[in-house]
């Protein structure tokens, strides 16, 4: 099992001596990844969920770079169509060489309506955004001068370096519970990313890119599934039913399952997502980080 975790770089744990001090203790336990979430501008009705303060995660993630030296930076996820796609792959590909191919791509459409807005992009598009940008990524990425004829996005050969160390590319995490978002996880991704997926869906999903991969000429049993969850150490489990929110046996026993069912990495949430974990600190994240890689990760290969 691939472990992740969320980075405090939102919500009330937010500071860049958390920042460090998180990707640090995280690196020095072994973890596999540390993880960015991403949004610009919220509406006011969404500050409870994410706090006031968002770093944005690019910057946030080439900061947790600079400050370890073996553990994997990924996004969970970046909206596709917010940010220019030919500045955002040459953003990706230089924090893929600046921290000597550490870098796993998470990529979704998006939901936010009112943060679309604000950026000035469709909502109504953002389907067809994220899967021409990801086509985009892949061909700025790989050829020598890439060009390239989309429907939004239009260029005759150019010269795009660096290329990312990781060849041919940096792995593509697919975010996306729809059919929409397995259609493009089985067209673009290395991993399918599903947020808070119950077992059920896990199961659905992986019968749905068997299904579906071949279409795009890919292997659909080889597209790998890696989960987000949120996860607290509690005396009982959570009235939510979040299988991650509990007791360290009923966690593991959920994290067993999902791995019976195809989960094969998981990124967790340890201060974000649901009410239990409003209250969590700095201090706490690295007490329930201590507890995974001693008590839960030993039991979950």
């Amino acid at each position: 099992m691939h472990w992740g975790l969320s980075i405090p770089h939102f919500k009330q744990v937010a500071s860049p001596k958390a920042i460090r001090d998180v990707a640090r203790h995280a690196e020095e336990l072994g973890f596999d990844s540390l993880w960015v979430t991403d949004h610009v501008a919220m509406p006011e009705k969404y500050v409870p969920r994410f706090g006031e303060v968002i770093y944005e995660p690019l910057t946030a993630l080439a900061y947790a770079a600079a400050v370890t030296s073996r553990i994997k930076l990924g996004s969970s996820v970046i909206i596709l169509p917010y940010r220019n796609p030919v500045v955002t792959a040459k953003v990706l590909a230089t924090i893929d060489v600046l921290s000597e191919g550490r870098l796993i791509v998470g990529g979704a459409a998006g939901w936010c309506e009112e943060e679309f807005a604000a950026l000035g992009v469709s909502h109504k598009e953002r389907g067809d955004l994220s899967d021409e940008y990801l086509a985009l990524f892949k061909t700025l990425w790989t050829e020598h001068r890439p060009s390239f004829n989309g429907r939004y996005i239009k260029f005759p050969p150019l010269v795009f370096e660096p290329k990312p160390v990781q060849k041919p590319h940096p792995p593509l995490w697919v975010g996306g519970n729809s059919r929409r978002g397995l259609r493009r996880a089985a067209r673009f991704g290395n991993v399918w990313h599903p947020t808070r997926p119950t077992v059920q869906m896990i199961k659905e999903g992986v019968e749905y890119l068997k299904k579906i991969a071949p279409k795009y000429g890919r292997d659909g049993a080889a597209i790998g599934i890696a989960a987000r969850h949120p996860l607290r150490f509690m005396d009982a489990p959570s009235q939510s039913g979040m299988p991650l929110l509990g007791p360290k046996d009923y966690i593991v026993e959920n994290l067993k399952a999902m791995t019976a069912a195809g989960v094969s990495a998981l990124m967790v949430d340890l201060f974000y997502s649901v009410p239990e974990l409003d209250g969590e600190t700095v201090t706490s994240m690295m007490k329930t980080m201590d507890r995974i890689a001693t008590e839960v990760r030993p039991q979950v290969q």
